[in-house]
């Protein structure tokens, strides 16, 4: 525990009156001959911290997102009945730079954030309370020794310039207001809520942009940030006083107007205001330069209305590094590569992965357990994930083991399959990529406890249901409405993901457990094969939208089975899957011989159906649908672009995740591919690979991390790698 983080636990939450849109809570102090100081602060909403007028770090709307409190479980318009573990991450900063000899003042501004959010209901009125408030030690090291002030009620409140904060709708700020409302603040008892250090990245400034004007009358100005982004404007005003400067953003403009369609602009709040990102500044006739504090938007295009122009858009999201790289030939691969990195990153924020960085802001636990793999391959996110790992068992039931479709929760649907399974299947991939077990190891309980409820929801061998009044969902946003049964996509995901935790239990020294696992695998497959397996046709569901993958998969079916795969989409040259499939689907078919068609499939123009079809739209991420009819800014589609890795440039995590086995690189080069390059950067260091034709061969080269073994095979070839760079020829294979 750091130094100044120790005290934390025996401190008071003071809450600030709930009339008080954004309140700051202030205490001073004094320091004499000041050795040290630092503090250990969390919030009930999103905080700001300054000491003596200096913002304190460059980290953005802490705390990380969590299951701040208990509340009532009736306010949801999903039905929850779920018992959870509550908990409020607290963060530690050095103060020693800003704290001064003599009198200092402490200040903590307050935002909604997620635990006051009261506009957006398309869930419910899920707030976790009407106050907010803050919890802090403040230790320093003087001339008079060591001590630690606590928050404690003697606190001092006020309110402040910005008039609201809303996430979804944004922030008005008046810069006329010179004098404020003070109130004592109150002490707040949270008993059941857990303090924890915050080990997450936050979120912070990655990029800032230049924008480019479009169109311009005198009260408006329509720009183009370039990208889809997360993040804001930050504008310079000399506005009149009273005179206000709003900013809007969107993803799409029509004409020279924005197009607020995909982003919630079909909600309402509980007042009936149309759910459209806006930031307003109100002038007092001086210059200012302003841009929210508390909340992002996600935008390509913003327009100004009023006296402000923009200095630059600030791309904002966790601090993640990228380490990893991909480059080749194919336009559409690069694109897939770029576009999947900038959406995932877009939709990290505060500890969580959401489904969308503006309409729901949520841990779909759908789209973070698909695109997991993908963006451990390409990032270095594992604190990242490991606290979204926590925020999963500590939203699953602790009685029943039902584990929800958000995390943390705050209500929406899914199924037990494509959602639920993230339980299982993120602490894997953790454990594979990052050759980490110590995740699965803290939650391994609630995996079983998981699958436990699994198998209490199953009839005849097969996942049937999830919690009464509740969804069910198997795949979801095909091209076509789903015909696949949901009992068909569960029961298969469930046998992937056993197989997941019989590695995780040997891992763990369980091997009781994996053999369990196996016969569950032997069951649950037995009844996919008798209710979804034509043995004249050798196909699962008729293969419909990708059913055959889900098989494959799942370890099911033979090579009769492959072959109708393959004959399918060789046929239909572009996809007809769900968000499931599509991943699925690109890795058996690079699995097994099919790269030309994985291959053909990700490089397809075909409209309505394909990326190249948003590469020739203009979108710079992956879509939530695919006729881009909603969300621009979605990453679960994106989630095959691990393929880029596992399968083109055939990094393969080690069958052993512990280490004593070699990795093995197993790279496919599809015929239409003139070269590919890249790395990923493993536990053990950076290994990258790359290939390129040369007449009848083709020529590789493959680096090796120090003091790692590799195994190389492609084709008829197989040898050892050493540790270093690696080059050789090869006959070039076929691909199917």
């Amino acid at each position: 525990m750091n130094a100044f983080s120790a005290e934390i636990h025996l401190a008071d939450w003071v809450v600030a009156p709930k009339a008080f849109p954004a309140p700051v809570i202030s205490r001073l102090f004094h320091a004499d001959g000041l050795q040290k100081a630092g503090i250990a602060l969390s919030a009930l909403g999103s905080f700001v911290l300054y000491v003596n007028g200096k913002r304190v770090g460059n980290d953005y709307f802490l705390p990380a997102n969590s299951l701040y409190r208990a509340r009532s479980k009736t306010a949801f318009l999903y039905p929850t009945r779920d018992d959870f573990t509550y908990r409020c991450y607290y963060t530690v900063y050095d103060l020693t730079p800003y704290v001064k000899d003599g009198e200092n003042r402490l200040e903590i501004a307050l935002g909604n954030g997620w635990y006051r959010q009261t506009e957006r209901t398309a869930e419910g009125n899920v707030a976790f309370g009407d106050r907010l408030g803050a919890i802090y030690a403040l230790t320093l090291e003087d001339k008079a020794g060591r001590r630690t002030l606590l928050s404690d009620g003697t606190e001092d409140c006020r309110t402040c310039n910005t008039l609201a904060s809303d996430l979804f709708y944004g922030e008005t700020y008046d810069a006329r207001c010179t004098e404020f409302t003070h109130a004592p603040v109150d002490i707040l008892k949270l008993p059941d809520t857990l303090l924890t250090p915050d080990d997450a990245p936050p979120d912070r400034v990655f990029r800032t942009l230049e924008s480019k004007q479009l169109f311009a009358d005198g009260s408006r100005q329509l720009y183009d940030a370039g990208e889809n982004i997360s993040g804001f404007v930050c504008i310079e005003t000399d506005a009149p006083a009273g005179e206000p400067v709003r900013i809007r953003y969107a993803e799409t403009i029509r004409g020279n107007e924005l197009f607020f369609g995909g982003t919630g602009d079909d909600f309402r709040s509980p007042s009936g205001v149309q759910q459209i990102m806006q930031d307003t500044f109100i002038g007092d006739g001086h210059r200012h330069v302003f841009e929210p504090q508390f909340l992002w938007h996600a935008f390509r295009y913003f327009e100004i209305c009023g006296n402000g122009r923009p200095l630059c858009v600030k791309v904002i999201h966790s601090d993640v590094p990228i380490t990893s790289a991909f480059h080749s030939s194919s336009p559409e691969l690069n694109w897939l590569y770029t576009a999947f990195l900038r959406t995932q990153t877009a939709n990290m924020h505060q500890g969580v992965p959401l489904d969308c960085p503006h309409r729901e802001r949520l841990g779909y636990t759908g789209d973070g357990q698909v695109c997991a793999p993908a963006a451990m391959q390409m990032l270095g996110a594992q604190a990242f994930y490991r606290k979204w790992i926590r925020d999963i068992f500590d939203s699953q039931d602790s009685k029943t083991g039902h584990v929800n479709h958000t995390a943390p929760f705050a209500g929406g649907g899914g199924g037990p399959g494509g959602w639920g399974m993230a339980a299982i299947t993120v602490p894997y991939h953790y454990y594979v990529l990052y050759g980490d077990i110590t995740p699965a190891k803290e939650h391994y309980e609630g995996i079983k406890k998981w699958i436990n409820y699994l198998i209490a929801h199953s009839e005849n061998g097969l996942v049937v249901r999830e919690e009464e009044g509740g969804w069910c969902l198997g795949d979801w946003n095909a091209p076509e409405p789903m015909a696949l049964d949901p009992a068909f996509v569960n029961t298969c995901l469930f046998i992937r993901a056993l197989r997941f935790a019989g590695v995780i239990a040997r891992g763990l020294g369980q091997p009781e457990d994996a053999d369990r696992f196996n016969r569950l695998i032997d069951t649950a497959g037995a009844a996919v094969v008798r209710d979804y397996y034509n043995a004249t046709t050798h196909s699962f569901a008729d293969g419909l939208q990708g059913a055959d993958a889900f098989a494959v998969a799942a370890g099911l079916g033979d090579a009769a089975t492959m072959e109708n795969l393959k004959q399918k989409y060789a046929a239909l040259g572009h996809f007809d899957t769900g968000f499931l499939a599509t991943d699925l689907l690109i890795q058996v078919l690079l699995e097994n011989g099919g790269e030309d068609i994985a291959f053909a499939l990700l490089t397809s123009h075909t409209p309505g159906s394909s990326f190249g079809d948003w590469m020739d739209k203009g979108a710079t991420t992956i879509w939530e649908t695919w006729r881009g009819d909603n969300s621009l800014n979605h990453p679960m589609f994106g989630a095959c672009s691990r393929m880029l890795f596992s399968g083109i440039l055939g990094i393969r995590p080690a069958a052993d995740p512990t280490g004593s086995a070699p990795l093995l690189i197993a790279p496919k080069t599809p015929e239409g591919l003139r070269f590919a390059e890249g790395y990923t950067t493993l536990p053990g260091g950076r290994l990258s690979v790359s290939w390129r034709r040369e007449a009848a061969q083709i020529r590789f080269t493959v680096t090796v991390p120090e003091k790692q073994t590799a195994v190389f095979r492609y084709g008829e070839t197989a040898m050892p790698l050493h540790s270093g760079t690696n080059h050789f020829l090869c006959a070039q294979e076929t691909g199917a």
